[in-house]
């Protein structure tokens, strides 16, 4: 698969506003100075990073520049340690995990879940995040409490994601023409509130994002059906454990420092569960 780069220097940036994604859904905007808008001193290593371009809340790239949850807190935790980021992006999130096999990276984010699987291809941090999966649906689908109540309806969904497997395995019609694909969660989002759609899976995190910046009341949790909790990493090109070593180190500073907790409420309002 053809493979873009788009490389960004860290020097000078500030945190800025996260924009949901390219087709223009507004985000909140914070202008908050804190650890993480401040780039890290180049006493220390570069590392390559690899993201896809539009991940929010976690990573986004805004005029070519990155942004986001994960961003923040990972040069939060660069500063800290004193080393360098150089930020690349992918076309598709399959590419991720294959950059740091591949060698063509050597740390990638967004939304990247700790898992047995995983971890025989690369390494990971310590949890970043955590989450549960869930479902929106269409407010007259709110009550459900099976997949048998939700099995045929019109599923938007994404190539190569946990939830399309989800998808296919509980919720297909026969034919399996009630699952359609999008290639961003904004855009399965958007094809729910339009009324393209009636179901979509995701991210607990990501999808109660979006409905506090849409404030749609066409929309609801399903809350009948339940997940069990699950956590984000940054992936790590497998045996650097240099890098895993500094990541983790950091990432329990800011933790301490208070940091870590004053990045998570700029993008959610409860306090952070790790």
């Amino acid at each position: 698969m053809t493979r873009t780069f788009l490389k960004t220097t860290l020097l000078g940036l500030a945190c800025a506003a996260v924009v949901a994604c390219s087709d223009s859904k507004p985000a909140a905007t914070d202008t908050t100075q804190n650890d993480a808008s401040t780039a890290p001193q180049k006493t220390g290593k570069t590392y390559r990073v690899i993201s896809e371009q539009v991940k929010p809340p976690l990573i986004t790239y805004v005029d070519g520049k990155p942004t986001g949850f994960e961003y923040d807190v990972l040069q939060a935790i660069a500063k800290k340690q004193g080393i360098n980021l150089d930020y690349q992006t992918v076309n598709s999130r399959e590419e991720l995990l294959t950059s740091l096999s591949e060698n063509k990276a050597d740390l990638a984010l967004g939304a990247i879940t700790i898992n047995d699987d995983r971890k025989q291809q690369v390494d990971f941090s310590n949890p970043i995040l955590d989450y549960s999966g869930t479902i929106l649906v269409r407010k007259p689908l709110a009550n459900a409490t099976s997949w048998a109540d939700l099995k045929g309806k019109k599923v938007a969904s994404r190539h190569g994601t946990v939830y399309d497997k989800m998808a296919l395995d509980n919720l297909s019609a026969p034919d399996g023409k009630n699952i359609v694909y999008y290639n961003t969660v904004w855009e399965q989002v958007k094809s729910l509130i339009n009324n393209q759609s009636e179901v979509v899976l995701g991210d607990s995190l990501i999808l109660d994002y979006y409905v506090q910046q849409n404030g749609s009341n066409e929309v609801a949790f399903v809350h009948g059906i339940t997940f069990p909790k699950e956590s984000y990493g940054f992936a790590i090109k497998k045996g650097d454990t240099e890098l895993q070593q500094q990541i983790n180190d950091g990432l329990a500073a800011i933790r301490t420092n208070g940091t870590y907790a004053k990045i998570y409420q700029n993008y959610w309002t409860t306090r952070p569960e790790n």
